[in-house]
Parts: C-alpha cells; sequence; structure tokens
C-alpha cells in the first residue's frame, strides 16, 4: 500500500460529516420516521470493509443525545436514507409525565461515513 492511497483511506475515515433529517411520517404507529435526502453511507476502500463494523461507521443524535443502534432502523431510499425510531425502545412518557414522542422540531442528525451525492 503506498503513501497516497494510505492518505486518502484516512481521509475518508476521519473526514467530519454531519447531517440533519427531516420529519417523514411521525404519525406511524412502530415508528417515527424521518429522512434524509440526497445522501449514502460512504463507499470504504474494499479490504477495510472487514475490520470497519457497520455500526462503528456512524452515530445517530436526537437533540444531542445519542441514539444506540438497537434504538432504529436505518434504510436506504433512492437516493437517501431513511430512519425509523422504533416506538417501544423509547420510554413511555417523559420526565414531565407526558406521553414521549418525537415532535418536527427534534433535532434529528448522523455524523460520520456519510456523504452527499453530487
Amino acid at each position: 500500500m503506498n503513501i497516497k492511497l494510505l492518505k486518502n483511506i484516512m481521509k475518508e475515515v476521519n473526514e467530519p460529516n454531519e447531517y440533519e433529517f427531516f420529519s417523514y411520517d411521525l404519525n406511524h404507529p412502530y415508528y417515527w420516521i424521518y429522512k434524509l435526502d440526497n445522501v449514502r453511507v460512504k463507499t470504504l476502500y474494499e479490504p477495510l470493509t472487514k475490520f470497519r463494523k457497520t455500526t462503528a461507521r456512524f452515530d445517530v443524535f436526537i437533540n444531542g443525545l445519542f441514539i444506540r443502534e438497537q434504538d432504529y432502523i436505518l434504510e436506504t431510499e433512492g437516493n437517501g436514507l431513511i430512519i425509523k425510531f422504533i416506538r417501544s425502545q423509547f420510554p413511555e412518557f417523559d420526565r414531565f409525565g407526558n406521553p414521549y414522542a418525537l415532535i418536527d422540531s427534534d433535532e434529528v442528525k448522523i455524523t460520520g461515513d456519510v456523504e452527499n451525492i453530487k
């Protein structure tokens, strides 16, 4: 492996990327669904894919709080990503005793190996 290839790999893996999802369907009975258009999970240098687990490639946050991979399903649809937050994985009530729900103004972000489709 030459230095130029190694530099490109390190740039790809370490490049900071952060994108915000927008609400898509918050009335689904099983999921809160958010969508992000014109992005994709990056394609890594093939020999390295066996060393970099898919779950280690990005992190998901709601209002700045890290969300575990067991709490959502990430899917690709056309030229974008859809994230489905599993309702049953979240508490029934919020800290004020109100039913827990995600709303349009919640900030849902993904950071990591994600890039714009140009």
